[in-house]
C-alpha cells in the first residue's frame, strides 16, 4: 500500500479517485488546492503525489516544483486532460510519470502496484502474526 496525496480541485473527480485508490488498498489524503497540499506536506510525508495539472490556485508544474525543493524522493504522477498523445512528461517537468484523462485505470493500478512493490509495501492486509 502506498500513502498518496491526491491533489484535484474537481470535487466529483477527487471523491471518485479517493474511493478507487482506497479500494485498491492505498491510504489517500485528498486536497483541492496547491495551498492545501503544501500545508499538508508541511507536516506529513507520502510515497506518491497524484496531482492534476490544471488547479484553481496554480498549475501542477508549479506545485511539483515547490515540492521538489524540499522532497526530491517523492514519486510524482501528473493527471491531466491537457496532455496530447505526442506530449511527453519528462523529468524536467518535475513529474516522474503522467496519465491523460480519462485515465486508463488498469494502467494506473498496475503502476501503483509496481511502486508499492518497489517501496516494499504490500497491498494486501497484513496477516495476523503469531509469536
Amino acid at each position: 500500500m502506498c500513502s498518496i496525496l491526491l491533489v484535484e480541485d474537481h470535487l466529483d473527480t477527487r471523491q471518485a479517485f479517493t474511493s478507487l485508490l482506497e479500494s485498491w488498498g492505498h491510504e489517500v489524503f485528498a486536497r483541492d488546492s496547491i495551498t492545501g497540499a503544501l500545508a499538508f506536506l508541511n507536516g506529513n510525508e507520502v510515497d506518491v503525489i497524484l496531482s492534476d495539472i490544471g488547479l484553481q490556485d496554480g498549475d501542477g508544474y508549479e506545485f511539483i516544483s515547490q515540492v521538489r525543493r524540499n522532497n526530491s524522493s517523492v514519486i510524482a504522477i501528473a493527471v491531466s486532460a491537457y496532455f496530447t498523445p505526442d506530449q511527453r512528461c519528462g523529468h524536467d517537468s518535475g513529474f516522474d510519470m503522467c496519465f491523460s484523462k480519462p485515465v486508463n485505470l488498469r494502467e494506473l493500478e498496475f503502476t501503483l502496484e509496481r511502486l508499492s512493490a518497489q517501496l516494499g509495501k504490500s497491498l494486501l492486509p497484513a496477516a495476523g502474526s503469531e509469536s
